[in-house]
């Protein structure tokens, strides 16, 4: 007889899983029965590394055991009996990821695994594997909850949610993070602070700061303009610094990704630099990160997170996935900041697009708060932004070329539409494997 809740994590293999691990075990009133964890078999090794070290994390962590862990490279098996599917796939390794950088930088264009062309590349590649496993589990446990970490966690997202009908939420750790952030500068309890943000995923603005229902956005804002502005809120991104100026005529906290729009000219220098000088793109540094990470994970003396973990880029990774299980499994009221069907929340974006909001979670489900129209300073930025997103949606599900080259000649980070061209024409060729239905 069932005696708690059953996850499986597709992309169980990731350097990230421990972290949800630590994050399961740390919870006191979920009744956990089962962790599934599935990668492909390629991943085999990294899967033993994962499981061998997630298992010492229960030992030495939760000696009574609250519940077992197990992996399989089998979808369906491991989707048996799952109340939660939790996605962190990354089509193509580090290997694609790498290019998807690097392909870009070619034509002068900002290499990025989540936006400009690294994210088109990316979503190219994974929306229709993503689609597939959605299809599993529609077939398998069609009541199951699919939780999506995979990038680009918001076009993700919203393809999940066009085809197919399991109820999906898209997760990312940006805005988590700069909630802690807050609280950490502000030195108060997490749980003090509640954000107002709208916008897209790696595309999204903090209009209000709420300390105990108290809105302190101006005393952030003060503080970003002061001593601590070049503070880094992401391991995945170079650290950056708003202007005073920027932030007086924009008086919003821009998520870190911003600065590939609006400082894309120091953005794709500082890339640039990097690649002549041998340093790689980012995804040469997480593959040492990871090499790294892996070699701790086989260590047997490893009993808790290594601190190189959070250079990874995942920070606050596990507290946001096991917060909104929590709320859907526990029916406990709670707002997070995720990525939902737009439903009028913001009303200058289509309908069931999907946006980045707090959303009231509980047993029910999300449902994002309206937070008003989008200030005209940014709604432009956003807006093209959606279209590109909804492009490349249609382009990565129909396999259409000429939908293709429109998605890039619309994402703001393309400069022209020779360079689109040639961009794509390369996508096309480095990743023929994975995307032979554009030739047909």
């Amino acid at each position: 007889m069932k005696s708690g809740i059953n996850i499986t994590v597709i992309g169980g293999g990731s350097s990230y899983t421990p972290e949800l691990i630590a994050g399961l075990i740390g919870v006191e009133d979920l009744p956990m029965e089962r962790v599934v964890l599935i990668d492909i078999p390629e991943a085999r090794k990294k899967m033993e590394s994962v499981r061998s070290f997630c298992q010492r994390l229960l030992d030495h962590n939760d000696p009574a055991r609250k519940f077992s862990l197990e992996t399989s490279f089998d979808l369906p098996q491991a989707l048996s009996g799952a109340d939660f599917v939790l996605s962190q796939i990354r089509v193509g390794g580090m290997e694609k990821r790498a290019l998807d950088e690097q392909i870009p930088l070619k034509y002068g264009a900002i290499g990025q695994e989540t936006v400009g062309a690294g994210g088109f590349a990316n979503a190219l590649r994974t929306i229709p594997v993503a689609l597939d496993i959605a299809k599993e589990v529609e077939r398998i446990r069609p009541h199951a909850r699919l939780i999506n970490f995979t990038n680009p966690s918001g076009m993700v997202t919203e393809a999940l949610l066009r085809y197919t009908f399991i109820d999906t939420i898209g997760l990312c750790n940006v805005p988590i993070t700069i909630e802690r952030t807050i609280a950490q500068a502000l030195q108060v309890p997490p749980d003090d602070i509640r954000l107002d943000i709208f916008g897209l995923n790696h595309l999204s603005f903090v209009r209000h700061v709420y300390l105990n229902g108290r809105d302190i956005i101006s005393e952030v804002l003060a503080y970003l303009k002061g001593a601590h502005a070049d503070q880094s809120l992401m391991a995945n991104i170079p650290e950056q610094k708003w202007e005073p100026y920027m932030l007086e005529a924009f008086p919003m906290i821009p998520n870190p990704y911003l600065q590939y729009y609006w400082n894309s000219e120091s953005a794709l220098k500082q890339q640039l630099d990097d690649w002549h000088q041998g340093m790689g793109t980012r995804a040469t540094q997480v593959m040492k990160i990871e090499q790294d990470l892996f070699e701790l994970y086989d260590d047997p003396s490893q009993q808790q997170l290594p601190d190189l973990l959070m250079r990874r880029g995942g920070a606050y990774y596990s507290s946001v996935a096991v917060m909104l299980i929590e709320s859907l499994a526990l029916n406990r009221t709670r707002e997070l900041v995720v990525n939902v069907r737009n439903q009028g929340s913001l009303p200058e974006l289509p309908w069931d697009s999907v946006v980045e909001i707090p959303a009231v979670v509980d047993g029910r489900g999300a449902r994002g708060v309206s937070g008003g129209s989008i200030p005209l300073a940014v709604k432009g930025l956003i807006q093209q932004v959606k279209a590109y997103e909804e492009l490349t949606i249609e382009a990565a599900v129909q396999g259409d070329r000429n939908k293709a080259l429109a998605a890039l000649i619309t994402n703001p980070l393309v400069p022209s539409s020779d360079v689109a061209k040639k961009i794509l024409d390369d996508i096309l060729h480095e990743n023929r494997v994975y995307l032979g239905r554009f030739s047909q």
